[in-house]
């Protein structure tokens, strides 16, 4: 019997196995349903879109959306030891110091902008960016870089959108990182030296060697077990077999906003209606497991480019040659090369992002380009709209129901904010140097503009940037399921550390923000 289990091995588990383990006083068992990241395209920063629908994918999608003429929105996640830090865009963001502020002031006392910085300090290895040592961490196990071989796209995007006046006068430094912040930079990125390095690659691989840690691969969790108002352990199928796996002080869940809420669900621990409406006997009635699920909407905006410079060449033998050998190069891409930050309403903080491709970004990434161009995804990044997760059966096995809730918020705010998003994007482009590389728009067309002009195109193009959170908020209220202990209320024992707890989802690319948490937990697990 080990002391904790661990169900899921993405990037809070991944930290949590690394960080509970490392003192060698701690017996943990990691369970995961799928296995190691066993992949080229894992290690090469520009292989991401290869990932997709790959058995190294989730490949979700949503339920039918009623605001997209009931399209279904494909949702992919990494189903490997790492998960979805081992196939994402790799941008190293800690995020805005209101978003940290704004969950202390709704109830989760201690996650404050004071709270998590040094947090995010300690975390870290910087390399470059002499200017931010200050501020920074440079000791820490996750490696971060500046993308070592931006695209001549790239370096112009971030000119002109310095040019066309984003970010305060005088206030633009050369690290978004580390306070607030309004302006456009080439992105930081979770690489050593031209490779992609996830979390997997931080803490757990390190680990793999602890006699204190037990990884159990290729594992479904199908339910917590609840004795006595305690966590026990876990029912896990592997292969054809159940089999029940106990701990002794109990199960830390950090399966993700969509895992996580799933296996409460199947444990009997969610909303009561939904639970027994399949037959599933409720152990706590918590309305809000599966609720309140938060996402950035994006919508691609793409130009065609003047000079055959994008990533469209991107697998040339040349440029395979230049990764493996000096890892350098357009396979060293990061594909999401800058990203920028606005504010659609004058507020201080940013609501809108554009997240910057040297490439034509075609069919959610599933479809290669076939013109040379370069564009952007306009973010939505403090979206009012919620959506939600449920089970869609009893079934273990079943994938859950998605609804992600795209542009519903009752006042259109995340509607205008796409749309001020879009005209930011054409301004910028027309002013140089990225003019004199445009040749036109791909989509959604010049003349598509206005809200309702928009909304309609969002029908056959809204995307997300794959961002879930909140789905088992934290807080201090009665319908918050989990306590800022990280506590889940009502069962003793039982613990989520992941991105389903957060009580809004930040403004940018939160998986150094995941992997926060997650340090934090082992913290309090510690204690």
């Amino acid at each position: 019997m080990h002391d904790l289990i661990i169900v899921g091995g993405g990037t809070a588990g991944s930290v949590l196995a690394g960080r509970l383990t490392a003192s060698g006083r701690t017996s943990v068992a990691l369970v995961e349903a799928g296995g190691a990241p066993d992949s080229m395209m894992v290690r090469m920063p520009a292989g991401m879109p290869k990932l997709f629908k790959s058995p190294l994918d989730w490949a979700f999608e949503s339920e039918p959306h009623p605001g997209l003429d009931g399209r279904r929105v494909f949702i992919p996640r990494g189903k490997m030891l790492g998960g979805s830090s081992n196939m994402n865009a790799q941008v190293h963001q800690w995020c805005h110091p209101a978003d940290f502020d704004g969950w202390a002031a709704h109830g989760a006392r201690g996650w404050s902008w004071d709270d998590v910085a040094p947090v995010f300090r300690r975390m870290e290895a910087l390399r470059g960016l002499a200017s931010s040592s200050g501020r920074r961490g440079r000791t820490g196990p996750m490696r971060v870089e500046e993308l070592r071989s931006p695209n001549p796209l790239t370096r112009a995007f971030v000119a002109a959108a310095r040019a066309a006046g984003l970010g305060a006068p005088g206030a633009q430094t050369d690290d978004y990182n580390g306070g607030p912040y309004a302006g456009a930079w080439i992105a930081q990125v979770a690489q050593h030296r031209g490779r992609r390095f996830s979390v997997y690659d931080a803490y757990l691989k390190p680990a793999l060697s602890r006699r204190n840690l037990e990884v159990v691969t290729g594992a479904h969790v199908t339910r917590v077990l609840v004795e006595n108002g305690r966590a026990a352990g876990v029912v896990v199928r592997r292969g054809e077999g159940e089999h029940t796996l106990r701990a002794a002080r109990g199960v830390v869940l950090a399966a993700g906003a969509y895992g996580t809420p799933q296996i409460l669900q199947l444990s009997g621990i969610g909303p009561a209606n939904v639970l027994r409406e399949l037959g599933i006997d409720v152990v706590r009635d918590v309305r809000q497991i599966g609720a309140n699920l938060q996402e950035h909407p994006l919508l691609p905006v793409m130009m065609r480019a003047r000079r055959p410079l994008s990533l469209k060449k991107a697998e040339s033998p040349l440029n395979l040659l230049a990764w493996l050998v000096a890892g350098r190069g357009m396979l060293a891409s990061n594909v999401a090369e800058a990203v920028a930050f606005a504010s659609s309403d004058g507020d201080a903080a940013p609501d809108v992002e554009l997240c910057f491709v040297p490439v034509e970004w075609r069919g959610e990434g599933l479809e290669p380009p076939l013109v040379h161009g370069f564009g952007c995804g306009v973010v939505v990044v403090a979206p009012r709209s919620r959506g939600s997760v449920r089970l869609r059966s009893a079934d273990p096995m079943a994938p859950p129901a998605i609804d992600l809730g795209l542009l519903s918020d009752l006042d259109g705010a995340d509607l205008r904010a796409l749309d001020c998003g879009v005209e930011l994007f054409r301004r910028i482009v027309a002013t140089d140097p990225l003019a004199r590389e445009a040749e036109g728009e791909i989509t959604p067309g010049a003349d598509v503009r206005g809200v309702d002009a928009i909304r309609a195109h969002c029908a056959s193009a809204l995307q997300t940037i794959y961002h879930p959170t909140s789905t088992c908020r934290m807080g201090t209220d009665d319908a918050a399921p989990v306590t800022p202990e990280l506590r889940l209320r009502g069962v003793d024992g039982l613990w989520v550390a992941d991105a389903s707890v957060m009580p809004t989802v930040p403004r940018g690319h939160p998986n150094a923000v995941v992997a926060m948490i997650a340090d934090r937990a082992a913290d309090l697990l510690a204690a």
